[in-house]
């Protein structure tokens, strides 16, 4: 695609709207149009903001650019564009076919984050030219002009990202695991899944996919597997180690993340870390000291013997599945929040250290029938997620658990699974005796 004295419209205005904008301007855009769903948006500088795109033939845009928040599915702007001939991809997608140096894409629909830090600080140990951009805070858009062919770029690539991407060809991709999620956006699990499946459909033999022994996909990339109890050609776990070609790395217990869906995390950054051969004592430095990250099984609070996790980033019933199986403590669950079209039923073939669930917000009295129809009994239900934190502190005992992990999105209470993180574990520390 060739940016010089051609009009864009860059549709939503959020972190990655704003660095598209800036990054097309950098690169001699001739105009710059904005728009965005929410009509109170602020207007970006050096832009033509719209208010419709109606009559959006009248401008002579040529390509419209996504951000990661604009659905496409069934939105009315979206087809209006189709309509009017203009082509549009997200702003990942631009950000990639301008970037300079190996590109490692990360998907799935849980551990992404947690799987691209590990990696980025793994890369850091050999290399300086290392950039960590994608479904984090920083857009691939905004360090592309800072890219050089020694560059290595970890990306985290979500699904709203690669809805929109076209032949999208990573040196090395990886796909963690696909597991019901934005149901919504994507309209069902076999859409979802295929748009994941993306990362890799273009690579060929020079290029590498990594995943888990588990998984089955068709792809012409020289394939890397990573294993929880057997030898593969990743990384592998053996005798309590983890391990990559007869290699001990670290042993198991000295790993800080918790559960075996962290621990396929850690063999995907360490197949990947070895592609790039990273040494293996500068990938144990690594996996020692790093700690997790925020909202993701984090402990908050230990206090009476009592442990409080903030598991805030669980927006899904995959991710709370994952934190309960990594919990072997007696536990008070908290879930729920707003809607995102999910069934809760096989939450609760993962109760067996559960020994009370709270539920609250939109979909707590949903989540609660469902655990009374699955045979879970000791269950109530709160309007706010504050008088459900209240109650576990209250009844919490020795020994015990208390653990956000609410399988659904933030925003009837929430800015974002942040703030409802960071409010629980304000809650915890105010409150615990």
């Amino acid at each position: 695609m060739n940016i010089l004295t051609k009009n864009f419209l860059v549709y939503g205005t959020g972190k990655s709207g704003k660095s598209a904008v800036s990054f097309l301007l950098s690169r001699g855009a001739k105009n710059v149009y904005t728009f965005d769903d929410d009509n109170k948006s602020e207007s970006i500088k050096n832009t033509i903001r719209l208010d419709s795109l109606v009559d959006i033939e009248k401008y002579d845009i040529e390509c419209a650019i996504l951000s990661p928040g604009v659905n496409v599915l069934g939105n009315e702007n979206i087809d209006l564009l189709s309509k009017k001939g203009i082509k549009f991809i997200s702003e990942f997608y631009l950000g990639f076919m301008f970037s300079y140096g190996k590109k490692i894409c990360i998907t799935g629909t849980n551990g992404k984050t947690t799987t691209v830090n590990l990696i980025y600080d793994m890369l850091r140990q050999k290399y300086k030219d290392v950039f960590l951009c994608g479904n984090t805070d920083t857009p691939i858009t905004k360090i592309a002009n800072l890219t050089s062919l020694n560059s290595i770029l970890v990306c985290e690539v979500s699904s709203f990202a690669l809805e929109t991407c076209e032949e999208i060809k990573p040196d090395v991709s990886a796909i963690l695991n696909i597991g019901v999620d934005h149901i919504a956006r994507h309209g069902t699990f076999e859409n979802y899944s295929q748009i994941k499946k993306k990362i890799t459909a273009y690579q060929d033999a020079k290029d590498y996919f990594v995943c888990s022994e588990n998984f089955d996909i068709v792809t012409n990339a020289n394939v890397v597997l990573y294993s929880l109890n057997q030898q593969t050609n990743g990384a592998y776990v053996s005798k309590g180690y983890v391990c990559f070609n007869g290699h001990k790395i670290i042993k198991r217990k000295d790993i800080k993340l918790l559960g075996d869906k962290n621990l396929e995390n850690v063999l995907c950054a360490v197949s990947i870390a070895k592609l790039f051969k990273v040494r293996n004592g500068k990938i144990k430095k690594v996996l020692k000291n790093f700690k997790g990250l925020k909202h993701r099984i984090q402990v908050v609070l230990k206090k009476n013997n009592i442990t409080y996790i903030d598991d805030s980033k669980a927006t899904n019933p995959d991710s709370t599945i994952c934190a309960l199986d990594s919990i072997h403590d007696e536990t008070i669950l908290l879930l729920g929040g707003s809607d995102k079209g999910y069934d809760y039923d096989e939450i609760f073939e993962h109760t067996q250290h559960t020994k009370t669930i709270l539920t609250f917000g939109q979909m707590g009295e949903k989540i609660k029938q469902t655990a009374l129809k699955c045979g879970f009994n000791d269950v109530l239900s709160f309007k706010k997620m504050s008088d459900a934190t209240l109650y576990a502190i209250s009844i919490a005992r020795s020994g015990d658990v208390v653990l956000l992990s609410p399988a659904c999105a933030s925003y009837d209470e929430f800015s974002s699974y942040a703030e409802r993180g960071d409010s629980f574990a304000k809650i915890v520390a105010e409150n615990e005796d």
